[in-house]
């Protein structure tokens, strides 16, 4: 009661007072509390009791207004020149060290708050004003469930804010360490000084050590208010404040023991599909003890858990590089080795299904590219050679493709999901580890098969008169010419007599003279319609001998070479392409050259000529007439959904070209050069795949569901060398090599 009338005596005392300018004014409510401390020596009272806090409030008030009045000219004022000068930020951090009276820390926190949140010029990088920062940030966080962390989080956010503002300024927070005692520092080098460069990334953080104090409060505000300090820190593009938090900070390793915590906290056995549906967010994990009833058992901790997780995979995608491959590395050795490798090797089938299902969810949930390359890693190690029939490979990789065949339906289903959700993931290793490394090279194709069909078509388009569509042919060797003399097309007899023989065989009977003159003289009229390609064949000689080029087919054991030596065809006598212009008839015709001279085109899908590679439409087709008619339903319902189906296929094919463009697979050039193998082996997951296929009229409907979005998902991978292997029916495959089409067809 007294306190508040000596209040109101003063405010009329100020009321009544002469005017005086804003400088005197702040200098008068400062001295008003320096000499509260002067005249209550040794009494104790809150600072509820106290005018001290009015008197603050009214400085900042005089600040701000300063710097409103005082435009954007940039200088301080006189009030914040007083404040700077005469050190009242180092006189306020001892007052809230010593919390005299009881209170004044919290006072002191939100006078800090907010000086640095209301006033826009810059202060942090003022040696008066980052001192006491700094000195208040140590003295955050000492206590565990204080009755200040409110004040406390709100200050250590703010300091952080200005530092992700202005990023230079994080040099001010670094403090070289101190000297152990009994040792001292010569005097050119005290400990305020800049450290030498050596020793510039082990410098303290106290920054970030209060906020991983703070991280573990029991108030879920004020754990979160700290993560969020924690993500600003690590997202700082200073290498050197990065180094600074991973090697002079628990950052790293506290991160990772959470997770470690809340992973050893989850249920023993849980049902797959109330994992699945769980939903968890960073920042959001709010979950009842009778909802966690209502629900399964266990739910809480499985939120905890995925929550934690969620934070780290945020924290590590918009973290400096540094920290976050750190921390991605360090969950990798100090959780997944010792933790999650034990329960995935178990051999417990309900523990490993569980814990299947808990990695499953876990690469779900990760998005970060560092820290799913890690994940990436533990599941299928970093071997990127081809596999070799009897190589064991990575443990683990061995034990999970195992279980796929596994005779436990249930363990080989909750496997296939994993690796489901492994290929719907945007990492380049998978697919490599996996699949492509066995692939790369070719080594599945029969070269001599190869060479053979390739000299057939070679023989067949690229080797054939363009003037008329239906040439007699004789040992394969197109024998009819065309003339053109005076305007007119003679064709040569040979063809009316094939023509006659044709229709002989049709009639039965035998031509007759005049029919045969007639069938003579219409034959111009019907290679009429083809004289412009006859008069144009010279604008069409580089078309046609782009053909030739490719008429000299070499095999080399283990690549097939396409050889140029037709390029100069047209310079030599043989070797010519023989075309009919003003009365010269010339015949068609390309031998190869003997010596295969040339250029050597490297055989592969993105050398072979467009009119060599099989149209989409007989892919299509090929596998489609592997089902019988009866079988096929589509067709006897109006509403079958192909049309949504075709969308959603063609959606998904968008988003994983997108997806693989950081793999190159568009540009991939196969057909590598490598040593000859005895024989071909497809590696470990797709033997499975293919043996998985071969059984599909004797599994269970999910097993065969779960594999069907597997091998859609390999087929939707744009890259050459896999279209080949798996969607390529006419592909010659070597001795004992299997591809779709072929499991299929069996």
């Amino acid at each position: 009661m007294f306190s508040k009338f000596t209040s109101i005596i003063q405010h009329a005392v100020d009321a009544l007072a002469p005017h005086l300018s804003m400088q005197e004014e702040f200098v008068y409510h400062w001295k008003a509390i320096t000499s509260f401390f002067i005249d209550n020596k040794g009494e104790k009272m809150p600072v509820e009791q106290t005018n001290l806090a009015p008197h603050l409030e009214q400085m900042l008030l005089l600040l701000r207004r300063e710097e409103e009045e005082g435009g954007d000219g940039g200088m301080y004022g006189p009030c914040l020149e007083y404040l700077i000068q005469h050190r009242l930020l180092d006189t306020l951090f001892s007052l809230a060290r010593t919390d005299y009276p009881a209170g004044m820390k919290p006072t002191v926190l939100s006078f800090f708050t907010r000086l640095l949140s209301r006033i826009h010029q810059p202060l942090l990088a003022h040696v008066n004003v980052y001192r006491p920062v700094q000195r208040l940030i140590k003295a955050c966080g000492e206590v565990r469930a204080g009755p200040t962390e409110i004040e406390e989080i709100q200050f250590l956010c703010t300091v952080c804010a200005k530092v992700k503002t202005d990023p230079y300024l994080v040099n001010f927070f670094l403090e070289a360490p101190k000297a152990p005692s009994g040792t001292d520092l010569p005097k050119s080098h005290p400990v305020t000084q800049e450290p030498p460069s050596d020793n510039k990334l082990h410098q303290d953080f106290h920054l970030v050590k209060t906020l991983l104090n703070l991280s573990h409060s029991e108030d879920s505000r004020v754990a979160v208010k700290a993560c969020e300090g924690l993500m600003l820190c690590a997202s700082l593009p200073d290498p050197v404040a990065a180094h600074c938090l991973v090697n002079r900070t628990g950052f790293c390793e506290d991160l990772t023991s959470r997770l470690v915590d809340t992973y050893r906290r989850l249920p023993a056995e849980i049902n797959p599909l109330d994992l699945e549906h769980v939903q968890a967010k960073w920042g959001l994990e709010v979950v009842t003890r009778s909802e966690d009833e209502q629900t399964f058992a266990g739910k809480r901790q499985l939120v905890s858990f995925l929550s934690w997780l969620d934070y780290c995979d945020q924290l590590a995608s918009v973290a400096n590089p540094i920290v976050s491959e750190a921390l991605a590395r360090n969950i990798h050795q100090q959780f997944l080795v010792p933790h999650f490798q034990a329960d995935l090797l178990q051999m417990s089938e309900s523990g490993c299904i569980t814990a299947t299902a808990y990695m499953t969810r876990c690469l779900r949930t990760v998005c970060s590219p560092r820290l799913l390359s890690e994940l990436v890693l533990f599941l299928l190690g970093d071997t990127r050679k081809p596999e070799a029939p009897d190589d064991p490979g990575d443990s683990l990789r061995a034990r999970l493709i195992q279980r796929c065949s596994g005779l436990s339906e249930e363990i080989a289903l909750i496997t296939l999901q994993l690796f489901d959700t492994l290929l719907q993931k945007d990492d380049e290793h998978i697919l490599h580890n996996l699949v492509l490394r066995n692939l790369e090279h070719r080594q599945y194709i029969d070269l001599l098969a190869k060479r053979k069909s390739y000299e057939l078509e070679c023989n067949t388009d690229a080797c054939v008169h363009p003037s008329y569509n239906n040439p007699s042919k004789t040992d394969g060797v197109n024998t009819n010419t065309v003339e053109v003399k005076d305007g007119k097309i003679n064709v040569e007899s040979n063809t009316v007599n094939q023509i006659c023989k044709e229709e002989s065989s049709k009639n039965g009977s035998g031509i007759t003279k005049d029919k045969r003159e007639v069938i003579s003289e219409s034959l111009p009229e019907i290679s009429g319609r083809q004289s412009d390609n006859a008069e144009s064949e010279k604008e069409s000689d580089s078309s046609t001998s782009s053909k030739v080029e490719s008429c000299e087919i070499e095999a080399k054991d283990p690549e097939v070479v396409i050889s140029e030596g037709c390029k100069d065809a047209g310079d030599s006598a043989e070797g010519k392409h023989k075309q009919t212009s003003k009365g010269e008839s010339k015949d068609v015709q390309c031998k190869p050259d003997d010596n295969g001279a040339g250029s050597e085109t490297e055989f592969s899908p993105m050398s072979t000529p467009q009119h060599l590679q099989t149209e989409v439409h007989k892919v299509v087709n090929c596998f489609l007439t592997l089902l019988p008619e009866d079988l096929k339903s589509s067709n006897q319902t109006s509403d079958s959904g192909y049309d949504m189906y075709l969308k959603d296929a063609h959606k998904q094919f968008s988003s994983l070209v997108d997806a693989c463009k950081s793999g190159g697979y568009a540009t991939a050039q196969s057909g590598n050069k490598s040593e000859p193998v005895p024989q071909f082996y497809e590696g470990a997951f797709l033997r499975m795949v293919l043996d998985r296929l071969s059984h599909l009229l004797d599994q269970s409907y999910p097993i065969n569901l779960q594999l069907t979005s597997v091998v859609s998902k390999l087929a939707l991978v744009p890259h050459p060398c896999l279209h080949e292997f798996l969607l390529e029916p006419y592909l010659p495959l070597r001795q004992g090599t299997r591809n779709l089409h072929t499991v299929f067809k069996k």
